[in-house]
């Protein structure tokens, strides 16, 4: 969440798994230094804000994409220590497929009852952008007019080494005071394209679509 993103994963389970895993996962590079740098300088909260949990549907994007693995219990926010915000966080997780298992999506996403301090900093994208693993193809770009409810949502394109290869990773991920996710494309097809090739203006209105369908209001 913020500048936080995903907890610690505690297990990969699968080579394409692992692909997108260890791409959204990087964003864990940044717990060391986050209260370092920003203890003096954490958001102000909104009591006006709408508040969010995160669900894993058993489909996402109206039915495309059918839920493969439940990988949530991948994630172990014990390992953020004495920080109580980090430790609030629960997380959802899981890949998913198509019926012709040509196309693949990774969602990830973390949510608490508590606003995020860090709000409205985009945590998983910094993270990923930080992994020595990573390398920043297409920059990032705001894509607020897929935006909602004061949320942020922004897309970029990442490559990754892997076995030889240099590998497509594109991914979109949202932000509001409550919750944070992410979905990657993890289709086959997707990771020999050209990075300035990929239409990331697609996966921002699919990202945007599945964010309004696993984001639940929480009312009371």
């Amino acid at each position: 969440m913020g500048a936080w993103g995903p907890p610690p994963p505690k297990k990969h389970t699968g080579r394409t798994i692992a692909i997108v895993v260890g791409c959204l996962f990087g964003a864990v590079v940044l717990y060391g230094g986050v209260l370092a740098s920003q203890a003096g300088n954490r958001a102000a909260g909104d009591p006006s804000a709408p508040q969010y949990r995160l669900t894993l549907p058993k489909t996402l994007d109206g039915g495309a994409f059918r839920l493969r693995e439940d990988l949530s219990d991948s994630f172990d926010n014990s390992a953020n220590g004495a920080d109580s915000y980090a430790r609030s966080l629960q997380s959802k997780a899981g890949m998913y497929g198509t019926g012709s298992g040509l196309g693949q999506l990774m969602y990830t996403g973390s949510y608490s009852d508590r606003q995020n301090p860090f709000f409205p900093k985009m945590g998983l994208l910094d993270g990923m952008e930080k992994n020595d693993s990573m390398t920043v193809a297409v920059p990032r770009r705001d894509m607020a007019g897929q935006s909602s409810d004061d949320d942020k949502l922004a897309c970029e394109v990442l490559t990754k080494a892997e076995g030889g290869q240099e590998l497509t990773m594109a991914v979109c991920s949202w932000a509001d005071r409550y919750t944070q996710g992410a979905v990657a494309d993890n289709s086959p097809d997707s990771w020999n394209i050209t990075p300035s090739q990929y239409d990331l203006d697609a996966l921002a209105k699919r990202t945007a679509r599945i964010r309004d369908e696993v984001r639940v209001h929480v009312s009371g």
